[in-house]
């Protein structure tokens, strides 16, 4: 899939569309220890633009919301068998998230995370010279690699 979406699929698709983009990512690059020897963590997401609507209302343990969970998943299971071919015959834990899970779980308001771009704060410093934030909410954001950068950002303050 191009950044210019996938218009044989969706002629209305673009670089703006749902699920448009998609960050896969390993931690263990930063921490070994983060799988067991032999594994790695592969995390992959979407850019946050994942439609609360089409989840609003659902049942978390209905049929209907593992079926849509699969559904919505198959984009980040493309994304991840560019680099990994036979990542789905090679998986061992498979955690597939969704808005409700980031609403239940994170206690984000309609499954949202980190704040919108033009409210990151530039960086965690704060009026307390012993305090330095990180997060989601401050650059570069959102994403295990974003929030890893903030928080060697902070550690190193």
């Amino acid at each position: 899939r191009s950044l210019g979406g996938d218009k044989e699929k969706d002629p209305n698709d673009s670089a703006c569309g749902e699920l448009n983009m998609i960050a896969v990512s390993n931690p263990c690059v930063l921490d070994r220890t983060l799988a067991p020897e032999g594994t790695i963590i592969v995390h992959a997401y979407g850019a946050g633009n994942e439609p609360y609507e089409l989840w609003k209302g659902l049942d978390r343990n209905s049929k209907e919301y593992r079926d849509l969970k699969e559904e919505r998943s198959q984009v980040l299971w493309r994304a991840v068998q560019s680099i990994i071919p036979d990542a789905r015959e090679r998986v061992v834990v498979d955690l597939v998230g969704s808005p409700l899970t980031h609403e239940r779980f994170l206690r984000r308001p309609k499954g949202t995370y980190g704040s919108a771009t033009e409210d990151y704060l530039k960086d965690g410093s704060t009026p307390f010279s012993s305090l330095v934030l990180c997060g989601d909410g401050i650059f570069p954001g959102i994403g295990i690699p974003a929030v890893a950068l903030s928080g060697a950002s902070a550690a190193n303050a």
